[in-house]
């Protein structure tokens, strides 16, 4: 029996290992998770504080979405931390230390400039103002500090993980490398559940596809990611920080 490291081969293709089954379906547990946690977190908060009910929602989807997502975290690094390299994206020697931090830095850049070039589109078709999605992050954020470290830290660990990495990786394996970017961006929009803006997160997620495609190094676009992340919360928590 193969190891479950080794990538399987049907008709000269790789398709997804087990252990990449295994992160997805760890990701999408976390994901999913806060429908029972968070009840049960704000029922244990409820019983020993004395919290407001919006207090108590919002300290429970906080706590629950830090400890779920760190726990994916730690189990998709477990999973991974012997994975040999095994996508088409990977092949190939990584960028250097030096070009992978300047790839980060400049992907950042163009992440900023992707998301104006979309919202001015979005602007031609009368859709305007900040994504829903972004604003309830920031309002979680400013009332819990500790909200920052899913949407700064294992939030881009886990997107860029199972986004780029897997499904990208894995597609780009099988088909057209645009094509899956295209496909693993539209996935990564559409989890964001804000349809309204699911231009901007498509064109985020083509970028990420670019610069994990040129660094070989999923490292990389995680830094830009996180970047982009810390970005919007200062701006969340300046454009809050009068009310």
């Amino acid at each position: 029996m193969a190891d479950i490291c080794t990538a399987y081969v049907l008709k000269g293709r790789v398709i997804l290992n087990r252990r990449y089954w295994y992160v997805l379906l760890t990701y999408f547990a976390a994901y999913f998770s806060s429908l029972i946690g968070a009840p049960i977190l704000m029922g244990i908060l409820r019983a020993a504080t004395d919290l407001s009910d919006k207090q108590l929602i919002t300290y429970a989807s906080v706590y629950w979405s830090v400890f779920s997502n760190l726990v994916a975290v730690i189990i998709i690094w477990m999973l991974l931390r012997k994975q040999p390299r095994t996508t088409k994206i990977e092949k190939g020697e990584p960028a250097s230390v030096g070009k992978s931090v300047a790839y980060a830095v400049l992907g950042f850049v163009v992440l900023l400039f992707g998301q104006s070039i979309s919202v001015f589109i979005m602007g031609l078709f009368g859709i305007s103002g900040l994504s829903p999605n972004t604003e309830m992050l920031g309002e979680l954020a400013r009332a819990v500090p500790l909200m920052i470290v899913f949407t700064s830290i294992l939030a881009p660990i886990l997107e860029e993980i199972v986004f780029r990495k897997i499904i990208f990786g894995g597609l780009a394996s099988r088909m057209n490398i645009h094509v899956a970017a295209v496909i693993s961006s539209v996935f990564f929009g559409l989890m964001h559940m804000d349809l309204t803006f699911l231009l901007v997160y498509v064109v985020i997620g083509l970028i990420l596809c670019y610069i994990y495609t040129k660094t070989k190094r999923i490292a990389v676009p995680i830094a830009a990611h996180m970047l982009m992340n810390v970005l919007a919360m200062v701006g969340q928590f300046m454009l809050g920080g009068g009310s």
